[in-house]
């Protein structure tokens, strides 16, 4: 079965659509002009018109100083800020990052929301949206996880090391690989899910007959203009009995995620209800 990602994307986002006068702002900052890069952050602003909240770009060059965007940071009055990734080398990653008010980090990323995750898991109202468009799409398809053998490739704290931590609190048995892993095809024939974040072209040549494979990365294929996957679809799809295309999979998904963090930074502003995912066991509420 192949996932379609902007089927289910939009069907969550119609859930989220604001009706109400007064709504919530994003903040979105822009450093550079990579054709990439705006399209991620045409992607976002596309998902706040659907939804009907407000949305602010503000662009800055390539060169900017890491203190001038600091501040400007620091000066913005928005619900949901986010700094789109990934930045110029000369620029702090962590740094800029962490000038983000942790309440309004609507990526996720802030080492303060990051420790709640520890804490908390999916008892938290902000996800980093990768991991929790990951974890929608096995909810989406009822897979459970308990017990199950799932092989993360990829450590990034933007998406390996916040995913493995969330399903070991689904109670999945999770292993970790990386660019020193031994015997990564060996982890991966005998994992039940495989979900790769590595950015790697066709890493992913064979999988176990009837596993999950969900595939995070992005990267540019032979031909020029084409996004491809970690994963070599066109012979994994034969073996796999769900799996996530590029593009259209898992992309869709994190952009849907995003505007829901959006959503629940604005509800518990306004001292309402947010979002917490209904189909968390009473052994997690209760962990």
């Amino acid at each position: 079965m192949i996932f379609n990602g902007n089927q289910l994307a939009n069907s969550i986002l119609q859930t989220l659509r604001v009706t109400s006068k007064i709504k919530p702002k994003l903040g979105i900052c822009l450093v550079g002009d990579s054709p990439a890069s705006k399209s991620y952050v045409n992607r976002k602003l596309k998902a706040c018109q659907e939804i009907n909240v407000d949305a602010e770009l503000f662009n800055f060059s390539e060169n900017v100083e890491q203190d001038q965007l600091i501040k400007h940071i620091q000066s913005m009055n928005h619900d949901g800020i986010l700094v789109q990734l990934p930045l110029p080398l000369h620029l702090n990653k962590l740094d800029i990052i962490h000038s983000i008010p942790y309440e309004k980090d609507v990526d996720c990323l802030h080492m303060h929301n990051l420790q709640r995750i520890l804490v908390y898991g999916e008892l938290c109202e902000m996800l980093p949206c990768t991991p929790a468009a990951v974890l929608q799409i096995l909810d989406y398809y009822d897979v459970n996880v308990i017990g199950k053998k799932v092989t993360v490739i990829g450590r990034s704290f933007l998406v390996g090391l916040p995913l493995s931590v969330l399903l070991q609190k689904r109670n999945a048995t999770v292993t970790v690989c990386h660019r020193e892993t031994l015997n990564l095809d060996q982890h991966i024939m005998n994992a039940d899910i495989v979900i790769s974040a590595a950015g790697h072209p066709k890493l992913v040549r064979n999988v176990k007959q009837g596993a999950i494979v969900i595939d995070v990365g992005i990267s540019q294929g032979e031909q020029k203009g084409r996004i491809v996957g970690d994963v070599d679809f066109d012979v994994v799809k034969n073996q796999a009995s769900l799996i996530t295309p590029v593009p259209g999979g898992v992309g869709p998904m994190t952009v849907c995620m995003l505007m829901r963090n959006l959503c629940n930074i604005w509800k518990k502003k306004q001292g309402q209800p947010v979002y917490i995912n209904p189909k968390l066991s009473d052994a997690y509420l209760n962990d």
